[in-house]
């Protein structure tokens, strides 16, 4: 197994405080018994229709979100739901951005009736076009009922299975409780190839889905641990992968990324703040860390695993990044304002939402270089998540033109406030870090504010050491609140690694962003002159 860490700079400044990613690598070996094994190219097609309500809909979209985990980055998904209609849920994807597919099946609901051979031509399709070298194809066909909409002959159905089993795709089925046609799924796997499964229960799930390609990916280890002991003068500000982890009173970071399989690759990305003065003075590395896990192939033997990482501390350091730190930066970055959009479009601030994706997909097309296909690829989703959005703020503006809503649901606020608005300018100050934590009191203060008429507000960031993800996500959402109501929000007094957030962030051009606040009071003075009561 390889543990190493990466520095995004070979050199930093001497001279002031840098933020900096780092990256962290837990790489396995193949299995002894199949060093070389094929990619697997899976297609699974849900059944999602009415009678799939409830536990049986939830335990299948659990164990399809596991499989996910557990299939490796050489390993492409489809991901198909039919119900009378067919929906696409995860076009053909390599296994390398596992939240955004995860997300994509949490949002599957059930429908009406069932379009089997719909689902299952499609989940077909999807899979057939890999050009992927050597690579196992097999389509999961699951439903809990019979075919009652579409191609619904035994005969054809099965000359469906033999014709893409000789094109190299076996077809493996799984019938869920007790309504479904146990002869005709029988009947479509053997001709495909493949398995037929009989779950009962939803229980039963995991179990079905992990048999199916037990024999691929083997489980390498578990109570995977990684400490991480950052020297004087560096800080661990953030992680951008969502892995379980906890932050000791002495800095040290403890995180829990969960099993390793074989043959695969654990990327984490970590934010540091490091202070040139303090951490040039020290001789050694800017941090250590250890692995810790159980070998399972070795009898669930404890092993352990040393690195470190260090970087040139000059006057003038060059402009030089690791090309691998970055990519795998960005990519993190784009996880992570997935998951912020998401949780802003649940408070059904639409708006706010749709600026975090568009600001993320700006940065990437201006990180291009870096890796342009992978780069791509990810802009790709980010638009699509992006215009789903759009197309959830244009029904809202519908409804609010034909006066289905008040004014401030209409706008996607997750508030009701009254309509008067005043021009006194609000100022308040933001201390130490504005994080996941600090962000529900700090809304909840403004929506007070904004109910008792604001609409004009000057955060004073003097005292401000950190903001997160969320932190920005939100003051992206005060800012909307307050430009629909006529009003702006001005941020003074950034300096330190918060400013280089909101610069590295590609943030800078988004807020208004003053030296004091007495700029700040002048700014927002000239500007409700111009603003009709």
């Amino acid at each position: 197994m390889k543990f190493r860490m990466l520095m995004e700079y070979p050199e930093l400044s001497s001279g002031e405080t840098s933020i900096a990613h780092l990256l962290v690598q837990v790489e396995t070996p193949p299995t002894q018994e199949s060093p070389d094994r094929r990619p697997l190219v899976v297609g699974l097609a849900i059944d999602k229709s009415k009678s799939m309500y409830g536990e049986k809909i939830s335990s299948t979209l659990e164990a399809a979100a596991a499989l996910v985990n557990w299939l490796t980055r050489h390993d492409q998904l489809a991901v198909v739901a039919y119900d009378s209609q067919v929906e696409v849920v995860q076009p053909l994807t390599p296994l390398t951005d596992k939240f955004s597919v995860i997300k994509k099946l949490e949002n599957i609901h059930v429908g009406t009736s069932t379009n089997l051979s719909g689902g299952w031509l499609q989940a077909l399709r999807s899979i057939e076009a890999t050009e992927t070298d050597n690579a196992f194809k097999r389509v999961i066909l699951l439903t809990d009922g019979m075919a009652n909409t579409g191609v619904i002959s035994t005969p054809e159905l099965v000359q469906i299975a033999t014709d893409h089993y000789q094109r190299g795709i076996s077809t493996t089925t799984i019938g869920f409780g007790r309504d479904f046609s146990e002869n005709l799924l029988r009947e479509i796997s053997r001709a495909g190839g493949g398995n037929f499964y009989f779950i009962e229960g939803p229980e039963q799930a995991h179990e079905v889905f992990f048999k199916e390609f037990g024999d691929i990916a083997a489980l390498f280890g578990q109570g995977l641990e990684v400490k991480l002991q950052p020297a004087q003068g560096v800080q661990i500000k953030e992680l951008l992968n969502d892995v379980p982890h906890t932050i000791e009173e002495n800095g040290e970071v403890i995180m829990r990324p969960g099993d390793l399989r074989s043959d695969d690759l654990k990327n984490i990305v970590l934010v540091l703040e490091i202070d040139g003065n303090r951490a040039g003075a020290v001789q050694g590395p800017l941090v250590q860390a250890e692995c810790s896990f159980y070998n399972m192939i070795e009898g669930s033997r404890m092993e352990r695993y040393d690195a470190s990482v260090a970087v040139n501390f000059k006057p003038r350091p060059s402009d030089g990044y690791n090309k691998v730190v970055r990519l795998e930066a960005l990519l993190a970055a784009s996880s992570r304002a997935m998951i912020e959009a998401s949780r802003i479009a649940s408070e059904k601030d639409l708006s706010a939402a749709r600026e975090i994706l568009l600001r993320m997909i700006d940065r990437l097309e201006k990180s291009e270089s870096v890796d342009p296909e992978t780069i791509r690829t990810m802009i790709r989703r980010l638009r699509e998540m992006e215009h789903n959005l759009e197309e959830n703020l244009n029904v809202t503006r519908k409804h609010m033109m034909a006066g289905a809503m008040d004014a401030g649901r209409a706008y996607g606020s997750d508030f009701h406030y009254s309509g008067h608005v005043h021009d006194r300018i609000m100022e308040m100050p933001l201390t130490g870090q504005l994080d996941l934590y600090r962000c529900p009191e700090l809304k909840s203060e403004i929506k007070r504010h904004v109910d008792n008429g604001y609409r004009f507000v000057i955060f004073d960031l003097t005292d401000l050491t950190y903001i997160d993800s969320s932190g920005i996500g939100t003051l992206i959402q005060i800012s909307n609140w307050m430009r629909k109501r006529g009003g702006r929000m001005v941020l003074v007094n950034t300096q330190g690694s918060v400013e280089k957030i909101f610069t590295m962030s590609k943030l800078d051009e988004f807020f208004v962003f003053k030296d004091s606040q007495t700029d700040g009071r002048i700014y927002l003075e000239e500007l409700i002159k111009s603003v009709p009561e």
